[in-house]
């Protein structure tokens, strides 16, 4: 029994140290700048921010797609400059040693790859430069290329990525002159300063690559690479597959007729579904709720912005569920004061900025008294002002900013396992704990009235959890059970209760100009004026291949 033991013990050791060496191997952040030239060929920049303890070399691949050319391959570290070995001269069968403090570029089928040794291991930042020749082709309606900077076929991906694209003469890159797409990862791609910028927000990894496509208007370059047809059967390719808005046939008089014939067959079977539909949501909704504890307390530590992460992120609730409640809020610290002229007119009167502590409802204070003007009344007519792009757009943004700040608070907390939540494995323990806490309070809220316990502090916590309830969805719920419970307090849940319909009502006016900045912005993002990269698409393009050690 003993030798048995010792073998399996020598046996999984072996395996264990049989795993493959890159796993010992990643790639923290990867940049890479590309410099555009006149004729369309580009100098490329990348600093592989690395961490190696297994393997001798690192490589990149970089297919021709038939059209490209690489040369003047050059690798740094923190010590200085490589040695470059000739064309074809690279052995990767070479020794860590032989390796070492040297680089070479080898022909692939398809291609090249581009190694270096890894000279030393340990935490270094690598400089790899080369360039392209032929990036951006000539097409007859403008100039550009749709080029893939990551694989997801990699054996090593980089936790955090972006891609610079700029003039080498300084010219500036703008929204007048270009249009940018990028696809095939969670992050943004934006003009900044005259320049393009993309970059990751989550890690990369599975499936996901780095894709960024460029049209420049005629003049901007002069390309050596002279391409038939037009550019834009380019971009129609990179979009198919991509959750950019793209232009649909128009619909004919022989359309309008099949769908009308169709519909009448069919909506019958679309009624019973839509019912089964809603049926069955509801059923694993209650289970879900069921299978947690009441929570009586104000969850994730009364941080408004970490609940509307979790409840966005996973469902529970909307971006106008939370904005409503942040203007609840406001009304529950006394700074805002829902107020009536008797004909149905509602104003918002501007008290006092909050002084809560809490930055973000210093925020839409201050974006409410900007649109109220000098009488601190925001009235229905006033938010005609949030209507336009200025307006609606810094709204936007503030609820953009409400949501990634949540995320950070709960990355940063151990609750998530990366910046992403979007489903339940994202969450860690941790996490998973939050969650039922937003979960378990919810349940306590919807079965307030049916539980036999009464204490002094739900008294005092009410008005609290009213934004809770708004937040969730069930505010109409929770505040019938308010009345019936608390029947000594009639005159102040009945004056909370005009306060809430109040905001509603303002809240609704003030997400419509939301939602129409984010429809504007989808627009203008499938239009090629930057925004949140597409996670599919972009296919047609060019370069690409793999990044590993070996």
């Amino acid at each position: 029994m003993k030798r048995l033991t010792i073998l399996l013990t020598a046996l999984l050791t072996a395996a264990l140290c049989a795993a493959p060496a890159l796993a010992a191997n990643r790639v923290e952040t990867l940049t890479t700048d590309v410099a555009l030239r006149a004729d369309g060929s580009a100098h490329v920049t990348q600093v592989f921010s690395a961490d190696t303890a297994e393997g001798t070399e690192f490589y990149v691949d970089r297919m021709d797609s038939g059209c490209l050319t690489y040369s003047r391959f050059a690798v740094s570290d923190e010590n200085g400059p490589y040695a470059v070995l000739p064309d074809g001269q690279w052995d990767i069968d070479a020794s860590f040693d032989e390796k070492a403090g040297k680089c070479g570029l080898l022909e692939i089928d398809g291609g090249v790859e581009l190694c270096w040794g890894i000279t030393e291991y340990g935490r270094h930042d690598y400089t790899v430069s080369y360039d392209i020749g032929g990036l951006a082709g000539a097409y007859s309606d403008a100039d550009g290329f749709n080029y893939r900077f990551i694989d997801p076929d990699q054996s090593i991906f980089p936790t955090s990525a972006s891609v610079t694209v700029r003039m080498e003469d300084g010219t500036p890159l703008t929204d007048e002159t270009c249009d940018i797409w990028a696809f095939g990862f969670d992050g943004q791609i934006q003009f900044e300063d005259g320049v393009i910028r993309a970059w990751t927000e989550t890690p990369l990894e599975g499936s996901r690559y780095m894709t960024v496509m460029v049209r420049l208007e005629k003049g901007c370059l002069l390309p050596e690479r002279q391409e038939t047809g037009v550019f834009q059967a380019v971009v129609d390719t990179a979009l198919q597959g991509s959750d950019y808005d793209t232009e649909e046939e128009p619909i004919t008089a022989t359309d309008v007729l099949w769908m009308v014939g169709s519909l009448a067959a069919v909506i019958g079977i679309v009624l019973g579904i839509s019912r089964l539909v809603k049926a069955r949501k509801k059923a694993r909704e209650k289970k879900r709720l069921n299978s947690v504890d009441y929570f009586r307390d104000l969850p994730n530590g009364g941080d408004l912005n970490v609940s509307y992460a979790l409840g966005s992120g996973l469902g529970l609730c909307t971006p106008e569920h939370y904005m409503a409640a942040r203007l609840l809020r406001l009304v529950t610290l006394g700074s805002l004061e829902p107020e009536t002229d008797g004909q149905d007119q509602i104003s918002l009167r501007l008290l006092r900025e909050p002084h809560g502590g809490d930055a973000y409802d210093e925020a839409f204070y201050t974006f409410l008294e900007s649109a109220a003007g000098g009488d601190s009344v925001l009235q229905e007519r006033e938010l005609e002002r949030c209507e336009d792009s200025r307006r609606g757009k810094a709204l936007d943004e503030l609820l953009t900013s409400c949501e990634r700040e949540g995320r950070l608070t709960l990355f940063r907390g151990g609750s998530l396992r990366s910046k992403r939540c979007k489903k339940a494995k994202d969450l860690t323990a941790e996490g998973q704990r939050q969650w039922r806490e937003l979960l378990g309070l919810k349940r306590y809220l919807l079965d307030f009235s049916l539980l036999a316990e009464r204490t002094v502090s739900e008294t005092v916590l009410w008005q609290e959890y009213m934004v809770y309830a708004v937040l969730l969805g069930i505010a109409e719920q929770v505040l019938e059970q308010v009345r019936t419970l608390y029947p000594r307090q009639l005159s102040q849940v009945e004056r909370y209760q005009r306060c809430l319909r109040g905001t509603n009502r303002y809240n609704h006016y003030l997400y419509a100009a939301v939602a129409r900045q984010r429809q504007a912005a989808q627009v203008a993002r499938s239009g090629g004026s930057g925004g949140f990269a597409s996670l599919g698409g972009g296919g047609g393009f060019s370069g690409g291949g793999s990044v590993g050690t070996r």
